[in-house]
């Protein structure tokens, strides 16, 4: 009876600690919640998500990207379309949140953001729910949500970039590029934001000119306010990039031997390949975190 006693224990053990790795393995490999925003406008950021997500999607990730460019909204134009349904429609109620994605090359998807983000200010708690419950039915579809923010310290901003799991903040060598980025750090670091931060120096002219400006960009964060950013990398300054832009097609799959292509490649290498990935609870958390941060008067945001 006591060895059978000792078996039960064992088997009992042993369904638990199983259990308990499938929760964590689901934490774990939920999808990531990545915010790409920048101080100002002009340094490159929607190229950057587009073609972020491309290489994630080369590397076998099943990518969608939010739109949230609140009247800016551009990826669509990069990729030479109109959509035909965006979050306006789903907060509506008109069509599934399903309905308002739209495939993209390599099989990205695309959630247009529209002027969808901007009601969801307006929302009673029984219409929050349901934007909660139609993103938290994406959760299983989905390796990463790249949101692609609009620039600068907007409250509206603000409000995406606390509620990822993680932000890159995209910048440039010009002084008022660098400036305006950390004005970013640092707004964030004021709403005591937990957040993860990362820093991307784009369009530099020589790879040196990257790392020193990326790691003094971080390291005064860290002096100045305590505030870790973590620099993972640049983009050099590419000619392709100007030009797919003008033919309305990413520079990844039009110049996939670029310079520019090469660097977002280990960019993405970069962010898979850590152990562990940083989890804050998903879509549904995600949804929660940016309606308790979302301005009640958009019309008062900062610029």
């Amino acid at each position: 009876m006591a060895n059978q006693g000792d078996a039960l224990r064992h088997w009992v053990r042993a369904k638990t600690d199983e259990a308990t790795r499938e929760v964590l393995s689901q934490r774990l490999e939920g999808t990531r919640v990545l915010a790409v925003t920048s101080g100002k406008g002009g340094v490159g950021k929607s190229s950057l998500v587009l073609n972020l997500a491309l290489a994630l999607a080369d590397q076998k990730q099943r990518v969608v990207i939010l739109d949230a460019d609140l009247g800016l909204a551009n990826i669509n134009i990069m990729l030479g379309y109109e959509p035909l349904y965006t979050l306006w429609d789903v907060v509506e109620k008109r069509v599934s949140l399903r309905q308002t994605v739209e495939v993209g090359p390599n099989n990205i998807h695309i959630i247009p953001g529209g002027s969808g983000v901007t009601e969801l200010a307006r929302l009673d708690a029984v219409e929050i729910h349901h934007i909660i419950d139609a993103f938290h039915e994406l959760e299983r579809d989905y390796d990463w949500l790249l949101i692609d923010t609009g620039a600068g310290i907007a409250d509206s901003v603000l409000a995406f970039v606390l509620a990822a799991d993680e932000a890159l903040v995209v910048t440039n060598p010009e002084p008022t590029a660098m400036a305006d980025a950390y004005g970013l750090i640092k707004a964030v670091w004021e709403q005591d934001g937990q957040v993860s931060l990362k820093l991307v120096m784009n369009r530099t002219k020589t790879r040196d000119q990257g790392v020193r400006l990326g790691n003094r960009l971080a390291d005064l964060a860290q002096k100045a306010l305590g505030q870790s950013v973590e620099f993972i990398g640049q983009v050099m300054d590419d000619p392709v990039v100007a030009r797919a832009i003008v033919k309305q097609e990413p520079f990844l799959t039009a110049y996939p031997h670029s310079e520019a292509a090469h660097d977002v490649k280990s960019l993405a290498d970069r962010l898979l390949n850590r152990v562990p990935p940083p989890r804050r609870g998903g879509w549904g958390a995600f949804v929660r975190r940016l309606l308790e941060n979302w301005p009640r008067d958009i019309s008062q945001d900062r610029r």
